[in-house]
């Protein structure tokens, strides 16, 4: 999960590091917009292999279901 918050924070611009835990809700950030989305879905492909859309991370709720979301598809 820290590589997963890790690419968050390097997704929403202007947001500083350590700020989000994985009970923080993405879609709820204040730096979270269209941008964010395609760099986030960009960087969990490259590094999880999965291909995320837009209602599953708004869906999804904390960091740490979104998580759980990837390790499923992974398998």
């Amino acid at each position: 999960m820290e590589q997963l918050i890790k690419i968050i924070e390097e997704s929403l611009y202007e947001l500083e590091p350590g700020s989000i835990t994985g009970e923080s809700n993405v879609v709820q950030l204040k730096e979270w917009d269209s941008l964010a989305l395609l760099t986030l879905t960009d960087a969990v492909d490259l590094e999880f292999g999965v291909l995320l859309k837009k209602d599953e991370i708004e869906a999804s709720g904390t960091v740490l279901k979104l998580h759980q979301l990837i390790l499923s598809k992974q398998k």
